[in-house]
């Protein structure tokens, strides 16, 4: 019991901040997957809620990406910055990164057949989603996990008053821009993504070269969460991208813990420095590994059933094949996030480019033959197949090279003095 005792007192703000972290993420998950999306499928024909999933898609690839992944490397870059008592360059990237985004999704979403208006009021969301994204990383970098909870809590009244809108006023592409408005008017105030103004430093050209990396490594990663949309709707139509995003948004909801720790994680790893720590946490991530792909995937295939009976009832018989398959990926995924989030800051951007570049070509090619084999619930293999190799990968490459913890003595022992 002392030894409990002891073990939580060295780690109750870390514990303290993975909740309060946890809870503002579960607002934004209730807000998407539990409020939001099941609504619009009750009240919308599938061709438009098809429609609407395929944006969202796109809206957090790109937002994961730019937003997500340009708040991570403040948090990797942070001790750099601090080291030379100067702060700027990431306003600066932010609206490169935005320019950049526009020019491309116009003639992307205008080629999916959205109108001009739509176009517009799609990549201004798509803007001001990113301000929200990178604003939490700030918020987590500064341990205000408080105001995590606040924006999110935001973004959920936000969506109701867009839900009662659209009762009114049918126009589906509206549905997102309100709670973003209200989240990026609380990070003007609250982060420095507008403080810091264009100011550029010399570590302009790093910050860079890690954004660039992190953004590739982000691509491939989110084309095999979210694009699979856009490969599984031209085969199999509207009812099965609805009937595969219901399996996969209710097994998301997992990532209401695993999420949380993964941001957590890397904050804290920021904040952190020498050889010791350095071991301590990569040893500690690999003990985390099994537990959290076995509870994971025990938790989420009852609760994906449950809530799939609940919430997507009309596509339940469709989708009761994919529930395994998918919360087994869900449980591997969960762990390679746990992996990537301390890699981010002790690997080679290069090297975990690389390990996932692998990961994208497996998953096309284990996709292709599945699918062929088995249509849908071979993709939903293809996936899963894809997620496990991937976590050998991690394992292999990130931590079991020369100067790394090893997997023996973990495996010898199984606990961490």
């Amino acid at each position: 019991m002392e030894k409990v005792k002891k073990l939580f007192g060295k780690y109750k703000f870390f514990l303290s901040d993975m909740f309060l972290n946890m809870v503002g993420f579960g607002i934004y998950i209730v807000s998407q997957q539990i409020l939001l999306l099941p609504i619009l499928a009750k009240i919308v024909e599938d061709e438009v809620y098809s429609s609407f999933v395929l944006f969202l898609s796109i809206l957090n690839v790109v937002c994961n990406v730019v937003g997500g992944e340009l708040g991570n490397t403040r948090l990797v870059k942070d001790s750099d910055y601090k080291e030379k008592n100067t702060m700027g360059d990431f306003s600066r990237i932010f609206l490169v990164a935005s320019l950049i985004v526009s020019i491309i999704l116009l003639p992307i979403l205008i080629y999916l057949k959205y109108s001009v208006i739509a176009c517009f009021i799609l990549i201004l969301t798509i803007i001001l989603a990113n301000v929200r994204l990178y604003s939490l990383c700030y918020y987590r970098l500064q341990k205000q996990y408080k105001k995590v909870i606040i924006q999110n809590t935001l973004y959920l009244l936000g969506i109701i008053i867009s839900l009662t809108v659209f009762y009114f006023w049918r126009i589906v592409y509206l549905l997102l821009i309100i709670p973003e408005i209200l989240c990026t008017t609380y990070a003007f105030f609250n982060s420095d993504i507008f403080k810091m103004k264009l100011k550029k430093t010399t570590e302009m050209k790093l910050t860079v070269k890690k954004f660039s990396e992190l953004g590739v490594v982000s691509v491939l990663t989110n084309m095999m969460s979210y694009f699979d949309k856009f490969i599984i709707y031209p085969m199999f139509g509207a009812t099965a991208v609805a009937a595969y995003y219901a399996v996969n948004s209710m097994s998301k909801i997992t990532s209401l813990i695993t999420n949380p720790m993964s941001s957590v994680i890397l904050s804290w790893v920021s904040n952190t420095d020498g050889k010791k720590d350095k071991s301590r946490i990569m040893r500690m991530t690999l003990i985390a590994n099994i537990p959290a792909i076995l509870g994971v995937t025990i938790v989420t295939i009852p609760c994906t059933y449950i809530a799939l009976r609940i919430l997507y009832s009309q596509y339940l018989s469709q989708a009761l094949v994919l529930i395994i398959p998918i919360s087994v990926a869900s449980g591997f995924g969960t762990a390679n996030s746990l992996l990537k989030s301390v890699l981010l800051k002790y690997m080679d951007s290069r090297k975990l480019l690389v390990l996932y570049s692998l990961y994208f070509v497996i998953f096309g090619i284990s996709s292709y033959f599945l699918v062929k084999a088995f249509e849908l619930t071979g993709f939903a293999f293809a996936n899963l197949i894809s997620q496990v190799i991937l976590w050998g990968m991690l394992i292999i490459g990130g931590f079991g090279t020369r100067g790394r913890p090893s997997l023996v003595p973990l495996l010898k022992h199984g606990y961490i003095y």
